[in-house]
């Protein structure tokens, strides 16, 4: 019996080895090579999927998520599903340029403020009241971190009080390996809309992969919210409650152009991802 289980722990092992040796991990696990003349373009390449599509708007039906070592999961589990791909210019030449970089990816309190660009609105509103990086044994707010040290991994947690979801809590991950950077925010408790519970704890996550290149001094950014959601009625094509895939992708591109801003780079132009008019027209669908 005992040798049995260490034969299927070792096949286990060899299976996940297989998995993620086949390619390097790197930019092209997830940009096509038109997605990348595209973003070196300086456009922004968006998608975005409500499953059931009731508001007739997803640009594709499914999003498909490569698995990879920091992100081990079917994705397609998930109701929503938006991405973004883009290039990110910067010049990482030295230690000092490459901790500025890791730091600002860390700074959580300077979240606060984010803008969007809401559709039903048609202006530019707050998407996120405050945001702090806060205690995981009480929750209680404390100050970021400056490093002064690159590790493999680190963990920290942070709320963010945004205008439709009010305050949530996350667990954030950082990984670093070579110049390249992945960050895994990960909701540790439900989301609710008034009364209405939308999901469980560890069903809405944010993540940023950051594939550095020396030769286009810059990276590679692909930046991804999935959510799982449990109330069917917001699935469903009715008057009051339909959930817009617009609302999610607007959220990611609000990130997308507030992390540019930390980088100097003004991108407030990208900040609505979609034409309306392109849009009703279903000129953005992928079927």
């Amino acid at each position: 019996m005992r040798k049995n289980i260490i034969i299927f722990i070792i096949i286990k092992f060899l299976l996940i080895i297989n998995l993620y040796s086949n390619e390097p991990l790197s930019e092209k696990t997830f940009f096509s090579d038109k997605d990348i003349e595209k973003v070196l373009k300086n456009e922004i390449v968006s998608r975005m999927c409500v499953k059931g599509n009731a508001s007739g708007e997803n640009t594709d039906l499914q999003i498909n998520v490569p698995k990879t070592k920091y992100t081990n999961e079917d994705f397609s589990i998930y109701e929503v599903i938006v991405d973004e791909k883009a290039f990110l210019p910067y010049k990482m030449e030295d230690m000092s340029s490459k901790l500025k970089f890791y730091n600002i990816l860390t700074a959580y309190s300077k979240l606060k403020d984010m803008q969007y660009y809401t559709r039903m609105r048609k202006k530019t509103e707050t998407f996120i009241i405050d945001s702090k990086r806060i205690n995981p044994d009480n929750f209680s707010e404390i100050e970021d971190i400056v490093y002064n040290e690159i590790k493999p991994k680190i963990i920290n947690y942070f709320f963010q009080n945004d205008n439709k979801f009010g305050k949530l809590k996350f667990k954030s991950e950082l990984y670093n390996y070579d110049d390249n950077f992945v960050m895994v925010n990960t909701c540790i408790q439900p989301v609710s809309k008034f009364v209405f519970v939308i999901n469980k704890k560890e069903e809405t996550k944010y993540i940023s992969y950051f594939f550095y290149s020396k030769e286009k001094q810059g990276f590679f950014y692909y930046s991804f919210n999935v959510m799982r959601v449990r109330l069917k009625l917001v699935l469903t094509k009715n008057d009051v409650m339909t959930l817009n895939p617009t609302l999610f992708s607007s959220r990611l591109r609000a990130s997308t152009v507030h992390l540019a801003k930390a980088l100097n780079l003004n991108w407030e132009d990208k900040l609505n991802p979609w034409d309306e008019d392109l849009l009703e027209k279903g000129v953005y669908k992928n079927y």
